[in-house]
């Protein structure tokens, strides 16, 4: 029997505020100049709150797909994700296997890694969204998908709009029945996804 299993680690990223210091303006009129007595102030205080990123409390995209004789069923499932971002974001995953990896040892002719795909789709609260798919071997170390890494401001599959509220965002993990060359070795097999979000400019 071949059983996957198949985990998930997500990480939120920092979320900062920032505020200026409030300035005062201070005028005093000298004898004759002015009313007397008379002091005119006036107060200008000003602010500033940079994009806060994260995931929703409860928002993580967590859990496990656990399935039997995967290589002949295949196997799909939605992890929902809702974020807390008050700004354009970037999500970024990474594989630690590159693929549904088993430690059973391979006999001669016969495959211990099944590929998989891994899909995320994000939306805005405005409606927008943005959607990717790529194979799990592409994120591993190096890959070359374009969600691939650690999400920072220039990495991850951008969402121009905030997100702030539970409106379908989701990674998909799915597979079709084992169709490589080499049959399976017997054994589980399993891969852990790590997920990370970070504001984006």
């Amino acid at each position: 029997m071949k059983r996957l299993a198949l985990s998930l680690l997500a990480i939120a990223m920092a979320v900062c505020a920032v505020a200026q210091p409030a300035r005062a303006q201070v005028t005093a009129y000298a004898a004759g100049q002015g009313a007397v007595n008379s002091v005119e102030v006036g107060v200008e205080v000003r602010a500033s709150v940079r994009s806060r990123c994260g995931f929703a409390t409860g928002g993580a995209p967590a859990g496990s797909i656990d399935q039997a004789d995967f290589d002949q069923s295949g196997f799909s499932k939605d992890f929902a994700i809702q974020l807390n971002c008050s700004g354009a974001s970037r999500i970024a995953v990474s594989s630690a296997n590159g693929g549904m990896a088993t430690q059973t040892a391979g006999a001669n002719g016969y495959g211990t890694k099944a590929p998989y795909q891994v899909a995320l789709k994000v939306v805005a609260d405005n409606g927008t969204s943005a959607t990717a798919t790529c194979d799990a071997a592409t994120l591993s170390a190096g890959g070359s998908c374009g969600f691939a890494g650690t999400a920072g401001s220039a990495t991850g599959l951008r969402l121009a709009g905030a997100s702030t509220k539970a409106n379908g965002s989701y990674l998909r993990v799915s597979a079709p029945g084992y169709a490589g060359s080499a049959p399976l070795v017997a054994g589980r097999y399993a891969d852990t996804l790590s997920i990370t979000i970070s504001v984006s400019p």
